[in-house]
């Protein structure tokens, strides 16, 4: 056996930065760092290598929950899907890496935000995947529902299958996409299986786990490096509610494994924060998992920031998170819905670095080989080099690429990032790399070869790397920005809405020549100014123009509307070059003109495309159609114009006919047949909007391909089987049947696969004709012999379904075994009891009874057993006699005597069935602590109806001063989180004897806060607990005011002035005489109802107002876009003039990374509405109104603005 250290050493590097290996899951495993007293125990991390932090660049330590700007990168899996991961309701966001087998599916809830990020998130660890990674790869298909929209911006989606829909990032259709992948499926199910029992039994546990009702509370034994709980019950307070999750006795640094046996299982629950400073189970994060190795449905809900990762092993299992936030790895074999009635539901990515139960050999060592491209002259990185990794294994010095004995190679090609590596992760060898493409611009070196690089034990936590260098084989092409900045003649402010062109200087005629035999070039599609009055394009150097088309609405169009030449350099481009162009007002009509546009896509999956080359050309000659050539042609608008990554050409003309010639296709697509698209007729009715054609282009034809599959399968059930080893092999020499070695060997496709729970291994290959062999078979079955299953031949006709081999396996003799089983109840009412200590002993010294010391005694099998809730300790053992031992009796028994319990008798006749004894204890007689409820009844004064979203907090007197004190040196004990009455008016808690007050914080809309707004005392005694006690308390409704009216928000995109949806504000009216907006201090402004927040027509109201001044606070933007500079507008003053019509505030927003993210509201300590200390969400101590707001500080600027803080949607 190897070491720990050596295991943790050959663990550590396990796979690279870039490359397959990376590609595939790519983990540090973590050191076996324990604790002050904590015992070592045999350990290891989870498998594929999931769990820690990947460079990237992993920070250390990881931080809290955030919006601030990125504090690392993890390439690291954050989420594992084994079957389908459904986007639904109002799901928000999924922070880090993302692998689906199967189908990714998104249909949110029309009502909310139409998009949902993956990768990069407004707010969470704020610890994205690297650049241009893979953030989401699916094996099937990605569908995206009509009008929403997937953000994988600085990414890649890749996938295998169709894709439907808006996605934004970098698209990749590549069939094996998520073939790497597909091992880890059963790799999870055999884990979880592993951590929650050992040989059949549950896993012997170090600690109790106790639902207390307000609680489970978890107690660890104080010294276990690892803390095992078996919990057989729901995480849920009484009836299904809300419930707190608490641990005690946990050594520092100790991994807590919390095994949820059962087939449905809830966890519902409030505990976790956005602060790691208020809730004392964030502390426990990165070193806690929760694991579901039996349950086919799992439902994550509840209000709280859920805190450690989350493993699901049952393949055909659905698991559905509703809760605001989940921080930590999320691992499942079956299915995921992410879905939530609320808005702001996340993923947050947060590794796993704890050390779990060892469930396997140890992995042979590994360690990376790297290669750094640089520039020859500078030292720079660079991107684009492609490489081959060869490892030495023909002994002949030096890499050998062909002949009879070539050395092999290693894995496929590996192009460098930007940071110029390519990175394997391999076992120890020696190894080459060899360089078969540079990067653009750069000469290929010669040699070409790097290497040997040789791997040992020894270095391989720190893996091996050698230099590469490229010379420019010309000069280098610098790129920079050409802008032109549009703004008011008169009174130099930006002007949004100007629509220009750029032209590239190409015809060598000094000025811009738009038309004519030669004109200049047209560099990509229309450019509109935004709010900053900015049109801006990245272009290598050269000399270039802005042509005006079409001024902003009340403007008049310069002449000339020519703005240049602007010359681009090397010397400027770092800076950009950039011109100036004032328009002056008028109140003329200016000509009508409109955009002519034309949309290239992908015939098949209808994907914006790039670089396809138009003309537009005008209907001039009266012949139908176009014509452009002959005696009379058609008039050409402009020159080329090629497509961008948007997929469009435009140009803003005056009415007419038009059409668009197709000249030039993308790379890797035809040229369409006709290629002209048209006519578009502009007229003065649809000039504003514009006119609009599509056009498709059919990708050219690849190599017909499809599936080769085998199927594994018990020879005696016919039940599938996971964990044969394969390979397949190409038929490539000629020679009937497989031949793997000599001189002409076939040839080895792709790497070895591991058949997953449904015993299939899957290529997707070109046609011809292969073999499966079988390497390794499953744990407990026989490799078959022969171990060979083919030909498969693929052809032409059968690629659609595939081809496919049956391989039966022949299962290995196992020894017989049972369950010894002993049942611990309440002697007077027979109930079952948790908490008994058993030890099991086996009969082995041939003296009747059982003998624990002496010269000679029995022998105990296994570690002490704890009793779960229903009672039970089970062992599964060989046949033979053995006793049960208890040592320890449940809280409030007495142990019993004799404390043995047995003979128990296994044969091999009742092993299927077991052997079972009971085990009586009594009462001690000491009591137990009572508890009762403690409530408030919130009601109207003048109806009594109950009333809802009544806020209030529950005191306990503890300082011996009658009535409750909050302040001070010495105040009373607050008791949980703020409470928030429901619909029945409710607010409840279940305490420990004493006496409590209520003290309301905040009223319902429309309702005045009481004075005196505390309510008690209430004496809870042991004579009332059963039924509780409860305290009235009414509020009279607020005096309804004389005038009212109303201010309505509408917000836009600065940009395009589209609506949007999802901007949240607060109104607040000035009432304590101070200029400004003051919303903190001893004398604030009054806020006025709840946040409003737009609607899909980008617009929210207030009203029912009564006249004076107000203020409107922008507390969180929509996903995707900046907050404003200045959040407060105002003051806003409703009179009787304008009371009939209210006021309209026309506010927008520009698009930024910080998506969906808020400002904390003073004086608030999480998420929460107006009035609430906390999350206030009706009858929970979670979070508030549609999970928005944010934590900030309470303190203001002095000029009546908010504190900073952060939130999202």
């Amino acid at each position: 056996m190897h070491s720990i250290r050596r295991r943790v050493a050959a663990l550590r590097p396990r796979l690279g930065r870039t490359g397959l290996a990376c590609a595939l899951v790519a983990g540090l495993a973590p050191a076996l760092v324990l604790g002050v007293g904590v015992a070592p125990a045999q350990a290891a991390p989870l498998p594929g290598g999931l769990g820690p932090c990947v460079p990237g660049d992993c920070p250390d330590p990881f931080p809290g929950i955030n919006n601030g700007p990125f504090a690392g990168r993890d390439n690291g899996i954050n989420i594992f899907v084994g079957d389908d991961f459904l986007v639904r309701g109002r799901a928000a966001e999924a922070e880090g890496r993302v692998v689906v087998l199967d189908d990714f599916d998104m249909d949110k809830d029309t009502a909310g935000s139409s998009i949902y990020n993956i990768g990069i998130v407004g707010v969470g660890s704020r610890v994205p995947p690297p650049e241009g990674a893979d953030f989401l790869t699916t094996g099937g298909d990605i569908t995206i529902a009509a009008g929403q929209r997937l953000i994988a911006e600085g990414g890649v989606v890749r996938y295998a299958g169709t894709l439907t829909g808006t996605v934004d990032g970098e698209l990749v259709q590549d069939p094996n996409a998520a073939q790497p992948y597909i091992p880890l499926r059963g790799q999870l199910t055999a884990a979880s299986q592993c951590y929650a029992r050992v040989d059949g039994a549950p896993r012997p546990a170090t600690g109790t786990a106790v639902n207390q009702g307000f609680q489970t509370l978890f107690t660890g034994d104080g010294t276990s490096a690892i803390q095992v709980f078996n919990v057989d019950f729901d995480l849920t307070g009484p009836g299904g509610g809300q419930q707190g999750l608490a641990f005690e006795d946990i050594p520092a640094n100790a991994t807590i494994l919390v095994n949820i046996v059962g087939a449905n299982r809830v966890i519902n629950t409030y505990s976790g924060g956005l602060d790691d400073a208020t809730d004392p189970i964030n502390a426990y994060r990165e070193r806690l998992l929760w694991n579901f190795p039996d349950a086919t449905t799992v439902d994550l809900v509840g209000s709280g920031q859920f805190q450690g990762s989350v493993l699901v092993g049952q393949p055909e299992s659905m698991t559905t998170v509703s809760l605001p936030g989940v921080n930590g790895r999320f691992l499942t074999s079956g299915s995921l819905t992410h879905t939530s009635a609320q808005t702001g539901v996340e993923f947050h990515a947060y590794p796993f670095d704890g050390d779990l139960p060892d469930c396997g050999e140890p992995q042979p060592v590994t360690g990376e080989v790297r290669v750094e491209k640089t520039d020859a002259e500078t030292g720079d990185p660079l991107a684009g080099a492609e490489f081959e990794l060869w490892e030495e294994t023909n002994g002949v010095p030096g890499l050998q690429t062909t002949g009879a004995a070539p050395d092999t190679q290693v894995g496929d090609t590996c192009t460098t990032g930007d940071n110029g590596l390519c990175t394997r992760t391999v076992e120890t060898g020696t190894y080459y790399w060899l360089e078969t493409a540079a990067p653009d611009g750069y000469e290929l070196p010669d040699p070409n070869v790097f290497g040997p690089l040789v791997l040992t034990e020894a270095n391989a936590p720190d893996g091996v790397q050698v230099s590469a260098e490229n010379t420019p084989s010309g000069p280098f092409t610098r790129t920079g920005e050409v802008r032109v900045e549009k703004t008011d003649a008169d009174t130099g402010d930006p002007l949004a809405g100007a629509k220009f062109e750029l032209w590239e200087e190409t015809n060598e005629v000094p000025g811009l020549q738009t038309t004519g035999a030669a004109p200049d070039t047209q560099t990509g599609d229309v450019c509109t100014t935004d709010a900053d009055g900015l049109c801006t394009r990245t272009v290598e150097i050269g000399t270039y123009y802005w042509l005006e088309t079409a001024a902003p609405d009340g403007y008049e169009l310069p002449d000339p509307n020519v703005f240049g030449p602007l010359v681009l350099t090397e010397a400027n481009a770092p800076d950009g070059v950039q011109v100036e162009a004032a328009n002056t007002a008028s109140g003329e009509p200016q000509p009508v003109t409109g955009e002519v546009r034309v949309e290239k896509v992908d015939a098949n999956t209808g994907n914006p495309l790039e670089g396809a080359e138009f003309e537009l050309w005008e209907e001039t000659n009266g012949v139908a159609g176009l014509q452009t050539t002959g005696a009379d042609p058609d008039t050409q608008v402009g020159g080329s114009c090629v497509t961008g990554t948007g997929g469009a050409c435009s140009r803003t003309v005056e009415p007419g006919t038009f059409y668009w010639l197709e000249t030039a296709a993308p790379d890797g697509y035809e040229l369409p047949d006709p290629n002209v698209f048209g006519p578009l007729v502009l007229t003065g009715a649809n000039a504003e909007q514009g006119v609009e054609v599509q056009a498709e282009n059919t990708p050219v034809t690849v190599p017909v391909s499809g599936e080769v599959r085998v199927h594994k399968t018990d020879a005696d059930t016919g039940n599938p089987l996971e964990g044969a080893e394969f390979e397949l092999w190409e038929e490539t020499n000629g020679v009937a049947g497989l031949q793997t070695d000599g001189d002409n060997p076939d040839t080895q496709v792709g790497d070895t696969c591991t058949t997953g729970a449904d015993g299939l291994c899957t290529r997707t290959v070109n046609t011809g004709t292969y073999y499966w062999l079988e390497t390794a078979a499953p744990d407990g079955y026989e490799l078959p012999d022969p171990n060979v299953f083919g030909p498969l031949v693929l052809t032409g006709a059968n690629a659609d379904e595939g081809v496919q081999a049956e391989a039966e396996n022949t299962p290995v003799n196992v020894p017989v075994t049972g369950e010894v089983r002993v049942e611990k109840t309440d002697a007077d009412t027979g109930n079952p009891l948790a908490g008994a200590k058993f030890e099991l002993w086996e009969e082995t010294n041939g003296v009747p009874g059982l003998q624990t010391d002496g010269g000679n005694p029995d022998t105990q099998v296994g570690d002490v057993c704890t009793t779960t809730a229903d009672g039970l300790c089970v062992r599964t053992v060989d046949p033979g006699t053995y006793y049960w031992l208890e040592t320890a009796a449940p809280d409030g028994y007495e142990l019993p005597d004799p404390n043995v319990f047995g003979p128990l008798v296994l044969t091999e006749e009742n092993a299927s069935d077991g052997v079972q004894v009971g085990a009586e204890n009594t009462p001690s007689g000491e009591p137990q602590p009572v508890t009762g409820e403690v409530r408030v009844d919130k009601t109207d004064a003048t109806t009594g109806a109950p009333l809802a979203d009544a806020v209030f907090e529950l005191w306990e007197e503890t300082n011996g001063v009658p009535g409750l004190q909050t302040t001070g040196a010495d105040p009373d004990t607050r008791v949980g989180g703020t409470c928030v009455t429901g619909a029945a008016g409710v607010c409840a808690r279940t305490v420990d004897t004493g006496t409590y007050y209520w003290r309301e914080t905040a009223a319902p809309d429309g309702y005045e806060l009481p004075a005196p707004n505390v309510f008690g005392p209430l004496v809870l005694t042991e004579d009332n607990a059963e039924q509780g006690v409860t305290v009235e308390a009414e509020n009279t409704p607020s005096e309804q005011p004389g005038e009212e009216g109303s201010i309505t928000v509408e917000k836009t995109d600065a940009k395009n002035g589209e609506p949007l949806a999802g901007a949240v504000f607060e109104l607040w009216e000035e009432t304590n005489g101070v200029p400004g907006l003051q919303t903190t201090g001893s004398d604030p402004d009054t806020r006025i109802g709840r946040s409003c927040t737009t609607d899909e027509r980008g617009t929210c109201a207030f009203d029912d107002l009564a006249l004076g001044e107000y203020y409107v606070l922008e507390t969180a933007v929509p996903e995707g876009y900046r907050p404003p500079a200045d959040p407060v507008t105002g003051p806003l003053e409703l009179t009787e003039d304008n009371a009939e019509q209210g006021i309209t505030v026309r506010l927008s927003n520009k698009r930024g990374e910080h998506g969906g993210g808020g400002y904390g509201d003073s004086g608030k300590d999480g998420y929460g509405e107006s009035g609430k200390d906390g999350y206030g969400d009706s009858g929970k101590d979670g979070y508030g109104e549609s999970g928005k707001g944010g934590y900030g500080e309470s303190e203001k600027d002095g000029h009546g603005r908010p504190g900073k803080g952060y939130g999202a949607e």
